[in-house]
């Protein structure tokens, strides 16, 4: 988390030298091959990283069957041609990938409801042959039940899967964006099924103590702010950076 935040405040010790940012922050020693700015842009690049897992098989000596790639992205992806492009050519090729959708409900500024035809994403992943689960991306523990069961799946080979979450996205598009532009009951309304609230009182059922729960959130608050700190403390990276992870041509030479 320190080396995230670090690269979210343009720091040296960051992921990415403080070069990546919000926008394009990877960590490739993990598999996170990296957000970008372009809409719907990860679906292409997460089939050919599937592709690539169907070819060339299991990494680190892991069955050819253990990995598999999953690409999140929001409902406002599904009506970019990059969408119906990757989801094809995963189905076409039985490729190990699980696609999901973060479907809050809003494109930037805009409600994807009125610009959307159909259905959404859930039927246009059916109708290239690929099975989709509509879930109440609310419910951390029905995303979770979902997406166990969707990651068995695709790992026994049974080809490309899409999760549905429905939410609604209670902030603006960016830090900067009141969202004035939204209907202030709906905001409310979709308030009342936060979905930390929602898990915090599904275990309280369950009998999970208070004191427990209470201690879970402290030790998450200072782990954020512990790396807000390190992050705020952390060197600007040397002029001559800039000049560094220019372009590769493989052999460290300009051409």
């Amino acid at each position: 988390l320190a080396r995230m935040m670090a690269e979210l405040f343009g720091k040296a010790t960051g992921f990415n030298g403080g070069k990546g940012g919000s926008m394009h922050i990877a960590d490739f020693s993990v598999g996170m091959l990296g957000a970008n700015g372009v809409v719907a842009a990860g679906l292409p690049i997460a089939v050919g990283a599937a592709h690539a897992q169907k070819l060339r098989g299991g990494r680190d000596g892991a069955a050819p069957g253990d990995d598999i790639t999953v690409c999140f992205f929001g409902d406002g992806a599904i009506n970019r041609g990059p969408f119906l492009e990757a989801l094809n050519w995963a189905q076409v090729y039985r490729l190990p990938v699980l696609f999901v959708c973060e479907d809050n409900r809003w494109s930037a500024t805009t409600a994807s409801g009125p610009m959307t035809a159909g259905e959404g994403a859930s039927a246009r992943a059916v109708a290239l042959g690929i099975p989709a689960t509509p879930v109440d991306g609310n419910d951390v523990f029905a995303v979770h039940e979902a997406a166990r069961r969707l990651v068995a799946e695709v790992r026994a080979g049974q080809g490309p899967r899409l999760l549905h979450a429905v939410t609604y996205r209670v902030k603006g598009h960016v830090s900067v964006d009141p969202a004035a532009y939204r209907d202030p009951q709906e905001l409310a309304a979709a308030l009342q099924t936060d979905p930390i609230a929602r898990a915090r009182q599904r275990l309280l059922d369950d009998g999970v103590a208070d004191s427990v729960l209470a201690a879970i959130e402290r030790a998450a608050l200072d782990e954020v702010q512990a790396a807000l700190d390190a992050a705020d403390a952390a060197p600007w990276p040397e002029a001559a950076a800039a000049f560094t992870d220019v372009q590769t041509t493989g052999a460290g030479q300009w051409r």
